[in-house]
């Protein structure tokens, strides 16, 4: 008998090792439960912190299909029954629900995340810089019954076909934080995803409202332009008079200048990477940059004899040295020191360019300094430290990507007593042309006899630029929309036309196109004020003529002529 008292002690064992088995199972049950709980809390919770930064440009502008569109991407995961955003004052502004979704509110008050019947509900507020903008509504679907009893079941079965395998619960456990690892993962690079879309999307926001202003600023220095030049052609020996037209045509140029970095800043206009000295660029910025920062600050020039070349857009390099002088002066309110230097240096063993000669632009300041956690996101696009309405986080920004482009870097040192903001540009192979100081007045092309069809819906630029035609021998019907242009072309043949681009109604590509079908051999000259020339190029290819405004009207008397002569 006593040979036989192990049996049962054997299988007392064995049973004990099953309940203990069973009750880790149940026990690994819950845990799974509560993880896969918590990761769906986490996930929905990490949906909406992203659709809460993707919207305020949205609802800042009450841009409705915007808003759609957030919540449809949102939407594709099939585990979100429900999305929705609300304005400020709570009222349902936009909303989309699958047929398993739970009544969504009307009105919202309040926010935070909550356990309903099987669902998880987030709501988050939307808020720019401290002002509230509205709230953003996320419901899961609840899961399906069979879905709890397959994850569960599943656990069960390996565990009691582990009965005698005790190490299995340690590889279960080890298996399931592995999943839970890439579910962290997966979630990690879906919100990274998402946010670079948020961020292309505000961008691409800003390159459409830039462009527009730059149209309408554009006719605006057409104008002046052309009215300067019209007073310089007919100045005679009065100095005084040719003295002022030609710092008109100067500022006009300044304006101009201006309007393309506000294209080339909206990604919509084709940068002009080619060679330049950077310390000629600084030399000539000196009385606007002197303007932009105040009497308060001292601006000091510390620029190199050496004159290397380097490959950049120069209303790049312009714009990026403009923004950081007006972060140097806000970061000194009671006034100091400016110093802007260039030099050449050689560098070897940077961790971030390679080896070569590169042109080092330093902006020095005698500020406050920015602590270390500031100096690590300062070149974020976005992010910034100043009052709501008095920057956009975009400065520094463009700085970097202006040094990237050019092949090299941007790095900032602050302490106490100043910051030192750093641009590396690789050296290029050539020196650029020198440039003439003078502004050479074209003289007027013989009279001409052709007549030439005018078509732009500004009264004042279609006012000048008839006038400097006119003034050249040419015979001019002014037309001011496409329409009236293809009436005009009816009733009487022009040789060649010249169309804006930027129209209401009828747009220049569509005007050309019909005039073209009225006189296939029609030249066709058209003028645009607008940040999207691409678009120009796609409509009408190698078919047209492109002039960008503000452009001299002797400039375009000389290309009429030209095209008249080939044609």
């Amino acid at each position: 008998m006593s040979r036989r008292e192990p049996e049962p002690v054997r299988v007392l064992f064995i049973w004990l090792g099953a309940v203990v088995l069973v009750a880790a199972s149940i026990a690994l049950a819950f845990r799974e439960e509560y993880v896969h709980q918590t990761a769906v809390q986490e996930q929905a919770e990490a949906q909406t912190e992203v659709l809460a930064g993707s919207v305020s440009a949205a609802l800042t502008f009450d841009d409705e299909a915007a808003m759609r569109q957030y919540l449809a991407a949102l939407m594709r995961d099939q585990r979100v029954a429900a999305a929705a955003i609300f304005g400020p004052l709570g009222r349902q502004v936009a909303v989309l629900t699958r047929k398993n979704a739970d009544h969504v509110p009307a009105r919202l008050v309040g926010d935070g995340t909550q356990r309903i019947d099987g669902r998880v509900v987030v709501v988050r507020p939307v808020a720019e810089q401290g002002q509230h903008l509205g709230t953003v509504y996320l419901q899961t679907a609840p899961e399906r019954l069979s879905e709890t009893l397959a994850r569960h079941t599943a656990l069960v079965i390996l565990t009691l076909l582990a009965l005698l395998l005790l190490s299995f619960v340690t590889r279960a456990a080890a298996r399931l934080a592995s999943a839970n690892g890439r579910l962290s993962e997966e979630i990690e690079a879906r919100t990274a995803a998402e946010e670079a879309l948020r961020q292309s999307q505000k961008l691409e926001a800003l390159g459409q409202l830039t462009g527009g202003i730059a149209h309408d600023f554009n006719n605006l220095l057409q104008a002046i332009h052309g009215a300067f030049e019209l007073i310089l052609g007919k100045s005679g020996d009065e100095k005084t008079v040719r003295r002022w037209a030609q710092n008109g045509i100067e500022a006009a140029d300044r304006g101009a200048n201006l309007t393309r970095q506000l294209l080339a800043f909206s990604r919509q206009q084709k940068l002009e990477m080619k060679p330049l000295i950077v310390a000629e660029t600084l030399e000539r910025m000196g009385d606007l940059l002197t303007r932009a920062i105040g009497p308060a600050v001292r601006l000091v020039f510390d620029l190199d004899r050496d004159r290397a070349p380097v490959m950049a857009d120069a209303t790049q390099v312009e714009l990026a040295v403009m923004n950081l002088a007006v972060n140097a002066r806000d970061a000194m309110p009671g006034g100091g020191r400016l110093t802007i230097r260039t030099r050449v240096i050689a560098l070897s063993g940077d961790a971030v360019l390679p080896p070569g000669r590169y042109v080092e632009l330093q902006v020095i300041d005698t500020g406050e300094g920015m602590p270390l956690h500031i100096v690590h996101r300062a070149f974020d696009p976005f992010f910034t430290t100043k009052a709501l309405g008095k920057g956009t986080g975009l400065g520094l920004a463009q700085v970097y990507g202006v040094a990237r482009q050019a092949g090299g870097d941007a790095r900032i040192a602050s302490a106490p007593g100043g910051t030192t903001v750093t641009l590396l540009f690789r050296e290029a192979g050539a020196a650029p042309p020198p440039e003439s100081a003078d502004i050479a007045v074209k003289p007027a092309p013989p009279p001409g006899s052709a007549t030439v069809l005018l078509v732009d819906d500004d009264e004042a630029v279609r006012s000048v630029v008839r006038g400097g035609l006119e003034m050249r021998g040419f015979k001019v019907l002014d037309a001011g929309s496409g329409e009236a242009a293809l009436q005009m072309a009816g009733a009487q043949p022009p040789q060649i036309a010249v169309i804006d681009y930027a129209m209401p109604g009828m747009d220049g590509a569509e005007t050309a196109e019909q005039l073209r079908r009225m006189l296939p051999n029609l030249p066709i000259i058209l003028a645009s004020g607008h940040a999207d020339t691409a678009a120009v190029e796609r409509v009408l290819g190698g078919a047209a003529t492109v002039m960008h405004k503000p452009f001299d009207i002797a400039t375009l008397s000389d290309e009429v002529t030209r095209i008249l002569a080939e044609a």
